[in-house]
């Protein structure tokens, strides 16, 4: 199992992605959308309302309007939409039981369990996939989940989910992924650069001061629209971006001087959690896409 994760500020796009796989709707478009256009499942949902339409599809403006709604409780967070997909290699599939538990364990772990969740079962491609839509602002206007490390929490995650459900074991999350980011993600040397990297980020808030002290290690930074990483042994480079998306100068910016804490916040207790069991309507062949 391999995961994936990425942030941003629009739910209706996200949420239109993991049930129609469109993104982006006109309203022309939305009017002329049926049954037989879904292609996700939701499987588990959590502090949210549900509106169905007369043909059986759920209304996915109504669920983003919840989370907006949330939101504007807290102005100081922009990127509040946490998108979180796992894939499983080809021929595991796993069941609707395990990827309620993996999405239950998913939220504890991460800091969501008081907070607003969605998840989206695909079946269409030759990996077993779900997507995770979260909230990272709780009811009370709390940012609960941090999304510091959210690459290294994500493989740890993944192990012991691996262990706990006796899933196929796919060590250092790159079993699935394209070709060229594989044969990166294999490399020794690569790997020692994200650890370096990984390890001096705990200890510096400045590139400058992650610059100096990656420098003593070996690994030189080039930064202009974009980041690279230099091995001064053996004069190899490799673009953040291609390291992982944890690399990219985006997210270095943003976990310097990041500490990977999680915390947890008691919401409402008239706020429940809905289980969602499969609906006809809903139970057709469909596929972190990853």
């Amino acid at each position: 199992m391999i995961g994936k994760v990425t942030g941003g500020s629009n739910p209706t796009g996200l949420l239109n992605y993991c049930y129609y796989e469109k993104e982006k709707l006109s309203v022309a478009e939305k009017a002329r959308l049926t049954p037989a256009d879904v292609r996700g499942e939701i499987v588990y949902i959590q502090n949210l309302g549900i509106n169905t339409m007369p043909d059986g599809r759920f209304d996915m403006d109504y669920l983003a309007k919840q989370f907006r709604d949330c939101a504007d409780k807290n102005q100081n967070l922009k990127n509040y939409v946490w998108h979180q997909s796992f894939s499983f290699p080809k021929g595991e599939t796993p069941t609707k039981e395990q990827i309620q538990r993996i999405s239950t364990t998913f939220a504890k772990d991460f800091g969501f369990s008081e907070n607003q969740l969605v998840v989206f079962q695909h079946n269409d491609t030759n990996h077993a996939h779900f997507h995770i839509v979260a909230n990272r602002i709780n009811f009370n206007g709390k940012t609960t989940a941090n999304d510091g490390y959210s690459y290294l929490k994500t493989g740890t995650f993944c192990r012991k989910i691996e262990q706990e459900l006796g899933l196929q074991t796919t060590p250092n999350m790159k079993a699935l992924l394209p070709e060229k980011e594989r044969e990166i993600s294999s490399n020794t040397l690569a790997q020692s650069i994200r650890d370096k990297i990984d390890r001096n980020l705990l200890k510096h808030k400045t590139m400058e001061d992650l610059r100096k002290s990656l420098e003593k290690e070996g690994v030189k930074i080039y930064q202009n629209r974009g980041v690279s990483f230099l091995d001064t042994k053996t004069a190899a480079k490799f673009k953040g971006s291609d390291l992982g998306r944890e690399y990219s100068l985006m997210n270095i910016e943003k976990r310097l001087g990041q500490q990977p804490v999680i915390e947890k916040t008691m919401i409402p207790e008239k706020t429940k959690d809905i289980e969602i069991k499969s609906s006809p309507k809903l139970e057709m062949d469909w596929g972190m896409g990853m």
